[in-house]
């Protein structure tokens, strides 16, 4: 969500692909997944039907929310740790995150790089060279990246639906150049993988910003339900159609990028509970992970509590880490 305004997550709900890999460009550095994540930590938190679980943690307030907190208090460690970092420009180096890989504490980290300074095409070879160095940095101190390039793209380039928006617009041909030169770049880091992250809104339009299986490993969505009876729908109701429509269709693994619920405590955690272990989980085989957007932001003129663990009893904790192994 990073600065997602409230009106874009109420995420309730034939395009040209990009051209196969030519011979100028560089094989993976290593063979792709398949419907695996890759490089997931041993012993990280999985729920009872094998759901990898991790935290994107309220950067706000890092002294108290961060990934060794919310270790500590719910006795797992995660499995991802997701944050955030802006191009402001073409000379974008990666300083609002690159210095976070002891915070991931061994997770896989999923930097989520927002161009919201630079159009689609200016993210060329030689910038997204340097959007590849913040991930070259991590996996040099022996961590996993999901390389989630411009995340929620379909709100982002749409006026009026998040701020700070992204200044490419719906120029779907620029955006997936842009990304296919970002998986160019990352195809050559050992441990580096393309997580493509739309919003939920307008997901028959989604297909216009598909950059081509070739160039995603991994497929994730966010969704955020605003109410029990969008909870109620499970994760069939927020993540089914995509789940089908790109993970399942191209054969890769699927991610929830971003969810949370700002409501009460019982609630949140019943949404735990219904992602961490689908009841028809084998209708969804493609689905492997999800992270939890666990901040209390300040936007619009209203509070939103999605925090889950932090500030929470030992007795709600408890209650949501009964979800896991």
């Amino acid at each position: 969500m990073s600065f997602l305004n409230l009106a874009a997550y109420g995420l309730l709900a034939a395009s040209t692909l990009a051209s196969p890999l030519d011979a100028s460009s560089p094989a993976p550095a290593e063979p792709r997944a398949g419907v695996s994540l890759p490089g997931l930590p041993a012993g990280c938190m999985t729920s009872y039907k094998g759901i990898a679980w991790g935290w994107l943690p309220d950067d706000e307030h890092a002294d108290k929310v961060n990934m060794a907190s919310l270790a500590s208090s719910s006795g797992k460690k995660g499995c991802f740790f997701g944050d955030y970092s802006h191009i402001k420009g073409s000379s974008y180096d990666g300083s609002d995150i690159s210095g976070k890989a002891k915070a991931a504490d061994g997770a896989i980290i999923v930097p989520s790089i927002m161009p919201d300074g630079v159009g689609w095409k200016q993210v060329d070879a030689a910038l997204a060279g340097r959007i590849a160095n913040v991930a070259k940095g991590f996996a040099g101190q022996g961590l996993t990246v999901y390389l989630r390039f411009a995340h929620e793209m379909n709100c982002y380039a749409k006026p009026g639906c998040a701020t700070p928006a992204y200044p490419g617009g719906t120029d779907y041909g620029a955006y997936k150049t842009a990304w296919v030169n970002v998986a160019k770049e990352c195809r050559k880091i050992k441990g580096c993988y393309m997580m493509w992250s739309p919003n939920a809104n307008d997901q028959d339009q989604l297909g216009n910003w598909w950059p081509g299986a070739e160039y995603v490993d991994i497929v994730a969505l966010d969704s955020y339900p605003r109410d029990q009876a969008k909870i109620e729908q499970g994760f069939a109701g927020s993540f089914g159609k995509v789940h089908d429509d790109f993970a399942k269709k191209y054969n890769k693994p699927f991610m929830i990028g971003e969810t949370g619920f700002a409501g009460s405590q019982a609630l949140k955690t019943d949404w735990v509970r219904r992602l961490a272990n689908v009841d028809n989980l084998s209708q969804y085989p493609n689905y492997k992970g999800a992270m939890w957007f666990e901040y209390n932001k300040y936007e619009n003129g209203k509070q939103n509590n999605f925090y889950v663990i932090n500030g929470h009893t030992k007795k709600e904790i408890d209650a949501v880490v009964a979800n896991f192994q």
